[in-house]
């Protein structure tokens, strides 16, 4: 630093007043300078914790979380140890400390403040700008809860936390706490308004989230109530279709209800994959099939003889839209071939259903008995039943059926599932 300047006329060997006022210059701005490090310092510190946090609060989605460490940053920020952040709870006229440091246990996420006149939050909402109390035990205007005096608070900075909107909803504030007297300038009250700023979205993310997931879930238990209703309701149609059929005398009758039954019980089938899938939207392919081709098999057993299922399901789902018409299709084709292909000897049945290109997949199915007849024709005219339901329900899938009998019975299908 350079040597300090007397006053007094110039001498032979000194320096003239041009130099003296040259080297004063020199001085200042090097005083200057100096001052000037601390708050570039101070500057750049404040950026990074903005920049800390605004990246911590992309990557969390827990507001408790965020808030709290919020708190942490603002008091490393400013350098004091006591920080929190009010939230506003308007049904009963209160803010509730949401998040803090350095307070005792018993304070965060408990204690509440009532929003009076004499308020310097209240006040410090109403006109949507920071108040600051240098010194709480001097101020007049403001009453101050007892738990600040406790823990040593002095001075007080309350800056408003608003929620993006028209409205300008307020959230609540951030509220900065030192233990010794202090003015909170011109530049901190503007970092801590940045930081409040940048909270306002933030919290209002979370909690549209937080509501988005309240009624997402309540969504899902009415749909896992309803598909639970849908299947007893279809479960009690076909126990009275069962009574019924018990309960006709004609033969041909008896095989008609007991065929709608099996219609029935693919629909049951359905909705009950559904329910333990816990979704609307699809189901896998294998344990639908599977279960609805045992079932069949169980029912016919006694016509058929005994009947080995050869099954390769590839790991597909399939909408419910799609689902109905291939439980139906393979409902017709199993209970055809149980009836009509063994001659009660028994054989094999094979459901295979494998993906093609273009989000299409293959469903084959087939069985080694005696083929289809020269002349095939439904089951019973008018009875809907037969190849003449497989072909409308192939539609209703934008397939076309299409039929082989070498070394047994075989029908071939392909679509988009979805």
């Amino acid at each position: 630093m350079p040597a300090p300047l007397s006053g007094g006329t110039a001498r032979a060997g000194q320096a003239g007043p041009t130099q003296q006022q040259n080297a004063f210059d020199a001085c200042f701005r090097w005083i200057a300078e100096r001052a000037r490090m601390p708050e570039h310092d101070q500057m750049v510190k404040r950026q990074k914790v903005l920049a800390d946090f605004g990246d911590f609060a992309l990557q969390s989605g827990d507001l408790e979380e965020i808030l709290q460490r919020a708190c942490e940053l603002i008091g490393e920020a400013l350098g004091t140890d006591l920080a929190k952040i009010l939230e506003v709870d308007s049904e009963r006229q209160e803010l509730l400390v949401r998040a803090g440091i350095g307070w005792s246990p018993g304070i965060v996420g408990r204690k509440r403040l009532p929003m009076s006149e004499l308020s310097s939050e209240t006040y410090s909402i109403a006109k949507g700008k920071p108040v600051v109390t240098r010194d709480i035990s001097k101020e007049d205007c403001f009453e101050f809860p007892d738990f600040l005096k406790e823990h040593g608070a002095i001075a007080i900075v309350n800056v408003p936390i608003f929620l993006p909107g028209k409205e300008k909803k307020a959230y609540g504030l951030l509220q900065v706490d030192s233990r010794e007297p202090r003015d909170f300038g011109e530049e901190d009250q503007e970092f801590l308004r940045t930081y409040a700023t940048i909270l306002g979205p933030v919290i209002d993310r979370l909690h549209k989230v937080h509501d988005l997931q309240a009624a997402l879930d309540a969504n899902r238990h009415l749909l896992k109530e309803l598909q639970h209703r849908i299947k007893n309701h279809i479960g009690t149609i076909h126990s009275l279709v069962g009574i019924r059929r018990r309960a006709v005398r004609s033969e041909e009758a008896r095989d008609e209800l007991m065929a709608i039954g099996e219609r029935i019980e693919t629909l049951r089938l359905v909705h009950e994959q559904l329910y333990a899938a816990e979704t609307a939207d699809h189901l896998r392919v294998e344990p639908y099939m599977t279960r609805l081709a045992e079932g069949l098999c169980h029912m016919h057993g006694e016509q058929s003889g005994p009947v080995r299922l050869d099954i390769s399901i590839a790991d597909v789902e399939i909408t419910p839209d799609a689902a109905v018409p291939l439980g139906l299709i393979l409902n017709e084709f199993v209970t055809n071939s149980l009836k009509h292909a063994f001659d009660g000897q028994g054989g094999v049945i094979a459901i295979g259903i494998e993906p093609q290109a273009e989000s299409r997949i293959r469903v084959r199915l087939s069985d080694n008995g005696k083929g289809l007849p020269t002349d095939p024709r439904p089951a019973a005219p008018g009875s809907g039943t037969g190849m003449k339901l497989i072909e409308g329900l192939g539609r209703q899938l934008g397939a076309e059926p299409v039929w082989s009998s070498t070394g047994g019975t075989a029908l071939c299908l392909e679509f988009v599932p979805h």
